[in-house]
């Protein structure tokens, strides 16, 4: 009686030893090996192994085992019904034979049997199923010793061994399967990048434009310092990426960092990366964006919206590429290119004490000044037609513009730049209730900004913007106070219907967050829940 409690705990032991391990690591190889010797240390066989069958041709292989030498491993090889392995796998079944050396089909293909003592040779052969289907086969074998006799015990105890390493395989070829997926969908989602991001793919026929192509073609193939400088939505990102894409380093990582985003709080754990407890809820170390850009390019948008503290340790990378992550003293180096974008005035923060002026230099390395849409209206209708085609796939549809409001396009100021054309375009195809659009269909904003700005009897396509609609053009005269009290409404008329909600109504505008809060400034808007 106390014999059969010591082999059932041993057995309990066992299988609550292998479960633990197979769930303990993810290098399944490792954990399988782990399992065997287990097997023999807490159920007492001499040798264990795992057969599992080959993808392609189907043969069965002993892929693991505890107890056999490499040599005899290699030449451990069946078909399926073959030998006591090849019939586990055909069959499904378990076997268990109290001396394997009287079994007419156990073939000793590892010639490792010749050499045991005399005395039985017991040897069990289980399948590794999962419901019904088998994939694999663990055998145990114990020589010449005594508890040959248990073999029922033994057989119990590998079978529900086998189902949880047939958890194990099924599991990780299922994270297998993903990850390739993952790689599969990763790579095809760099072509587009760098589809997308060739310098050749960026939208730009004028004068201006080409000199800015120029300048990156030249910059890219170095790792000199970069600061992009031009409005919001001239597609300061967009020229980042470009550089990154036709440098050296394409094929590293490109990390974007937009600082004006996160408080000073966070910024330098943002950047820098910090370690665990250096400070409240900084549960877990974490590598910053530097590293997590090393060896590629880093994008410092808002770059004049860093705080000082933080600039102090921002220059530091920029001379010596080392720094140290919050709460640890140790240094951390890294091969990293910086690209720097803003559109603030650099030199007054400078003069005014809010910018360091050895940071400006060390930034201002190579400046690239991307200029505003209203300076490069030769590109407003390739852009125009790029975004589109673009949209029409997106959606669906099949929407163009008439020449008059092509006109209008041509004309408005784009104080939003490319990013308030590309809104605006998005915007027209979705609403579209036609497939033509004409200038009565476009924003008010839009057919009324683009009246000229000098007085004199209007030309062209803008000189009734609102023909059609019962609405008469302003006077000259009053023309900037009706469009800012136009913008007024507008910009109340958002904000009420997203309930004062600013990220919503800049959605609803295709207008930035911070142009919003802007706007709302200069207008005297006020939440009425503050």
């Amino acid at each position: 009686m106390a014999d059969r409690r010591s082999t059932e705990k041993a057995e309990i032991s066992a299988i609550y030893e292998v479960g633990k391990i197979l769930t303990s690591t993810q290098n399944l190889t490792r954990a399988l090996g782990t399992s065997l010797r287990t097997l023999q240390s807490l159920l007492g066989f001499d040798r264990t192994a795992i057969f599992l069958p080959d993808a392609t041709t189907r043969e069965i292989r002993m892929e693991v085992s505890a107890g056999y030498a490499a040599e005899e491993r290699a030449r451990a090889r069946y078909v399926w019904g073959e030998g006591i392995v090849g019939k586990t796998m055909k069959s499904g079944g378990p076997s268990a034979l109290p001396d394997v050396r009287q079994e007419p089909s156990f073939l000793d293909k590892t010639r490792a049997h010749g050499k045991a003592p005399a005395g039985p040779l017991s040897y069990i052969a289980v399948p590794i199923k999962i419901g019904n289907e088998v994939l694999g086969v663990l055998t145990g074998e114990r020589i010449g010793r005594p508890g040959t006799q248990a073999l029922e015990a033994d057989a119990r105890a590998l079978t529900v061994i086998g189902s949880l390493i047939g958890q194990a395989l099924k599991m990780h070829a299922a994270i297998d399967r993903l990850q390739e997926e993952f790689q599969r969908q990763r790579q095809e989602f760099e072509k587009k990048i760098r589809r997308t991001y060739r310098l050749e793919n960026i939208v730009g026929q004028s004068k201006r434009m080409q000199e800015v192509f120029g300048q990156v073609a030249s910059v890219a193939p170095s790792r000199a310092t970069v600061l992009l400088r031009g409005e919001s939505g001239t597609g300061k990102e967009m020229v980042a990426r470009a550089i990154h894409m036709a440098s050296p380093r394409a094929d590293r990582p490109f990390v974007t960092v937009n600082c004006a985003a996160l408080p000073e709080t966070l910024l330098e754990s943002e950047l820098f990366g910090h370690k665990r407890g250096a400070f409240t809820g900084a549960v877990e170390e974490r590598k910053g964006r530097f590293e997590q850009a090393s060896g590629g390019t880093i994008l410092l948008d808002e770059v004049g919206d860093i705080p000082l503290p933080t600039q102090v340790k921002l220059l530091r990378v920029l001379q010596e590429r080392k720094f140290e992550r919050l709460g640890e003293n140790r240094t951390t180096s890294v091969d990293v290119r910086i690209i720097a974008a803003t559109n603030a005035d650099l030199e007054r923060l400078v003069e005014e004490g809010r910018f360091r002026e050895d940071l400006f230099y060390r930034l201002n390395v190579i400046p690239l000044f991307l200029p505003p849409l209203r300076d490069r209206r030769e590109d407003i209708i390739p852009l125009t037609e790029h975004f589109l085609d673009r949209f029409n796939r997106e959606h669906a549809k099949g929407v163009s513009f008439t020449n008059g409001a092509l006109d209008l396009l041509i004309e408005y100021r784009w104080p939003g730049n490319v990013r308030e054309l590309e809104n605006l375009v998005e915007r027209t195809v979705v609403m579209a209730k036609a497939s033509v659009v004409g200038a009565q269909d476009l924003p008010r904003a839009v057919r009324l900004g683009a009246m000229p700005e000098a007085p004199g009897p209007p030309q062209g396509p803008a000189a009734h913007p609102t023909e059609g609609r019962g609405e008469p053009p302003p006077p000259a005269s009053s023309r900037a106070a009706h469009l800012l009290a136009l913008e007024r409404e507008e910009l109340r008329t958002a904000l009420e219907s997203t309930g004062w909600v600013i990220a919503r109504a800049a959605k609803i505008l295709g207008w930035t967050p911070r142009q919003v809060a802007y706007k709302m400034k200069k207008h005297a808007l006020r939440s009425p829940w503050k």
